[in-house]
């Protein structure tokens, strides 16, 4: 069980949220969102309530906003103009063992994390050129129409690596504790797609080109990166446990 806020964003109006293993549930919509279901077939909107699981793919319109609280207690956002699908969303209450992955196509996506003591497993929003793989944090992945890709952190550390070849996916990468350190690429050289991984930390970003080289990580002006989408997020991060 998981207690959040209710969409009106006020303090006193708590929303208990229950779902079971395996399950994302939707607790924002704001604006319009396409959900599309492989088994059974299912196109149709999306709406709060709505319970998302392993292979939900979700589209959002113009001017939209959505909020998935997922089984372990995290949340993820997704900004309007963006798809994105559900390929894990499996979490052991008895364990705190989890295995969430979410695979963002295009667009904005918000991640808090929930920091799981004694547990473990996988947490892992991915895109064409990149993986990040989590534990407890708040990070944010933008996904552009030139498949490039910019990751920044607002608090703890993440992983970044390249994908897996097409040909080995479904998406298998170490776990972020087993990640001995970051290892540079040489300049703007293409790179192989099992080439490189970052530790990106707090106020760091980095960025995938669409050729899939990428940049070290560096700092980025938390003053300059506060627009009307982290502003946001930040507001809905501090409403919820």
């Amino acid at each position: 069980m998981l207690l959040a806020m209710g969409s009106t964003g006020s303090a006193d109006e708590p929303e208990i949220v229950e779902m079971e293993r395996g399950q994302a549930k939707v607790t924002l919509v704001e604006g319009s969102a396409e959900l599309f279901r492989k088994e059974p077939d299912l196109k149709r909107p999306m709406v709060k309530g709505d319970l998302l699981r392993h292979g939900d793919r979700v589209t959002t319109g113009d001017q939209t906003r959505v909020e998935l609280a997922m089984p372990d207690d995290s949340f993820l956002r997704f900004d309007e103009k963006t798809t994105f699908e559900l390929l894990s969303v499996d979490y052991d209450e008895e364990t705190k063992q989890r295995d969430i992955q979410v695979h963002a196509a295009l667009g904005k996506t918000w991640a808090k994390v929930s920091d799981l003591v004694g547990g473990g497993g996988r947490f892992q929003v991915s895109a064409e050129n990149a993986i990040a793989g989590v534990r407890g944090t708040t990070f944010r992945m933008n996904v552009n129409p030139d498949t490039s890709v910019v990751v920044k952190v607002y608090w703890g550390e993440i992983h970044v690596s390249s994908p897996p070849k097409k040909a080995d996916r479904p998406i298998e990468v170490s776990k972020p504790e087993k990640v001995a350190g970051p290892h540079p690429v040489e300049g703007p050289r293409p790179v192989t797609m099992q080439e490189w991984t970052y530790i990106v930390r707090a106020m760091q970003q980095v960025v995938v080109h669409p050729d899939g080289t990428v940049s070290k990580p560096f700092r980025f002006d938390p003053k300059v990166d506060a627009d009307d989408w982290v502003r946001w997020n930040q507001m809905r991060d501090q409403m919820q446990p």
